[in-house]
């Protein structure tokens, strides 16, 4: 029979639940009239209601919807609190033969709810006195005890926990059950369980009485979530730290954890980090998670924790290939010797050939001249090294921007050209192209003339630089007269020719390979460049590096820098 009713009373109506009730109803304001068998319902719009042909209660069709569960949908339409659940239930039950299992309900599915017509009765002081004894009073879930409980084929929910415990039905289906789905994080719907499912159960004890639960102050670990944050990211890794992080459990259900609390650090090997950065994880939730899941892991900062100590257990868990602290060094081979160092190196992933596709140097400096230069990093990138400085203090403008490569320019395509310019460097006066009369007799008519490629005196002698090649017996007989010859015909190294020029003119030069700390900190944390040339002072006392090879503009510019002007010998290597 179907009813299409505005204002409706109802009189003498006996109800499968033996009692006469107040309607509840989304669209229902209800008042129970004087007498316990009559009342009026009010709908404030209208509603069809129909009428179960067997037991004669009226009852309504719900189509479900996406996220729905049985309790919600009577919570939702009124029927919850109420006093006589189970009979509710059993109506249902009776109502929807093939709904087996009423904690398992899906979305477009159709179900016969019953319209419960129950006398009203005052649950006030029984919630009262539940709500100052029931464990689900606590302000905190700390002190809540649990337990354990394998799900059996043919179980659902409210079976479970009214098989178990004797809990007032208004209590049951309101906070209760948000309770279950508290400390069940991974069961997004509680009617859908399974056999050998675990699941923690609240200990429901009326004994236990509602009092405030007073927390002992502990020490708050600083605030490294943004330090920790910023440094990851540049790294390139995911740092989580808003939202909710579920972790499914193999026995069944999960961890919910709050992200802002406990921030999650995603790696790029598959590992997850997640961050205790208040001491606040129970270890025995922090081993269940890593038992199930090896690539997690759970780090725990520990109040004391400075920036250093927390990057120190972030990097061990890591996972990553190899993790070098300060005072070890890595040695990578490129156009010059590079050997890094810092508070750590970072090797992500094992190296394919002889050198990593990624390296990362990670320092904490405390001032701005610890940093590396931008012209050092800029090369090391180029080569796969990242260059982390922590914080990322800005060098000046005239420091990176304004200072332009300079390196000493020298005559190219003939041999006598880099004599000269060290000549020229040293400060020394010379001629070139001279015709020197070694032996003149005006008795005999006889004369000595050589041709010089370069003629200078220094120090009371007369001296000869020979790079076209003199005979042994004339360089013989010039040393006889008293001159000093330096020949380099057969010389073709710039390296031998700068060291022997410098050594004919006297000259003080370091030919050993040097080492260039590219910052101000200590050399435990430092980055070395090694470069191969002659160290040596001109004529204005300028610090000359001829170096070896043709050096990268950006580390040419790191030694301008420095204060070294740069001769490259590389360039007549070519020659």
């Amino acid at each position: 029979m179907k009813l299409r009713i505005k204002i409706v009373a109802i009189s003498r109506m006996i109800p499968v639940f033996s009692l006469l009730v107040s309607l509840s109803f989304p669209f229902v304001s209800h008042a129970r009239e004087a007498e316990i068998d009559s009342l009026s319902i009010s709908l404030v719009q209208e509603a069809t209601v129909r009428k179960d042909d067997v037991s004669g209660v009226p009852y309504e069709r719900y189509t479900v919807k996406k996220d729905d569960y049985l309790w919600k949908i009577l919570r939702d339409k009124g029927f919850i609190p109420g006093p006589d659940i189970s009979e509710l239930l059993s109506a249902i039950k009776g109502m929807n033969t093939s709904l087996k299992n009423m904690d398992l309900i899906h979305p477009g599915q159709t179900i016969l709810i019953p319209l419960n017509i129950v006398p009203k009765k005052s649950h006030e002081n029984e919630v009262d006195e539940f709500s100052q004894k029931s464990v689900m009073g606590f302000s905190s879930l700390e002190g809540v005890s649990l337990e354990n409980y394998v799900v059996k084929p043919g179980d659902y929910i409210t079976k479970v926990v009214t098989s178990k415990y004797t809990i007032p039905p208004h209590y049951l289906y309101n906070e209760y059950c948000d309770l279950v789905q508290r400390f069940n994080p991974t069961m997004k719907d509680l009617d859908l369980i399974y056999p050998n499912q675990v699941i923690r159960l609240p200990i429901y004890s009326p004994e236990i009485v509602r009092v405030p639960i007073e927390k002992p102050l502990k020490p708050k670990t600083p605030l490294l979530s943004r330090e920790l944050r910023d440094i990851f990211e540049q790294i390139g890794e995911e740092w989580v730290d808003s939202g909710e992080q579920f972790i499914p459990l193999k026995s069944g259900g999960h961890v919910k954890l709050e992200a802002d609390s406990f921030p999650t650090l995603n790696l790029r090997n598959g590992r997850m980090l997640i961050i205790d950065s208040r001491n606040e994880l129970p270890e025995d939730i922090a081993r269940l998670i890593e038992s199930d899941w090896q690539s997690y892991k759970v780090v725990r900062l520990e109040p004391h924790d400075n920036l250093k100590a927390a990057l120190d257990k972030l990097l061990a868990a890591s996972g990553y290939h190899d993790v070098l602290r300060s005072g070890e060094r890595l040695k990578l081979q490129s156009d010059i010797d590079i050997s890094l160092a810092g508070d750590w190196v970072i090797i992500p992933q094992k190296a394919v050939g002889n050198t990593p596709e990624d390296i990362i140097t990670l320092t904490l400096i405390s001032t701005p001249m610890e940093r590396t230069p931008l012209v050092v990093k800029r090369y090391l990138k180029r080569l796969g090294v990242t260059i982390l400085d922590y914080p990322d203090f800005p060098l000046s403008k005239k420091a990176e921007e304004e200072i332009p490569l300079e390196k000493i320019p020298f005559e190219k395509g003939s041999r006598s050209s880099l004599p000269t310019l060290l000549l020229h460097l040293s400060g020394q006066p010379f001629s070139t192209d001279v015709k020197i009369p070694v032996y003149q007799s005006r008795e005999t008519g006889f004369s000595l003339i050589i041709h010089a490629d370069i003629f200078f005196s220094r120090a009371g002698s007369e001296c000869i630089i020979d790079t076209t090649g003199l005979s042994l017996d004339i360089i013989e007989l010039l040393t006889k007269h008293r001159f000093r010859v330096l020949t380099l015909a057969d010389e073709k190294d710039p390296r031998k020719i700068t060291e022997l020029v410098l050594d004919f003119l006297d000259m003080e030069f370091d030919p050993r390979p040097h080492d260039f700390l590219v910052s101000s900190r200590d050399e435990a944390r430092n980055i070395t460049l090694t470069i191969q040339g002659i160290r040596f002072s001109d004529k204005d006392n300028r610090k000359i590096l001829a170096a070896d090879t043709t050096l990268p503009d950006e580390v040419a510019v790191f030694l301008n820098q420095k204060g070294y002007h740069l001769l490259e010998l590389g360039q007549l290597k070519s020659q």
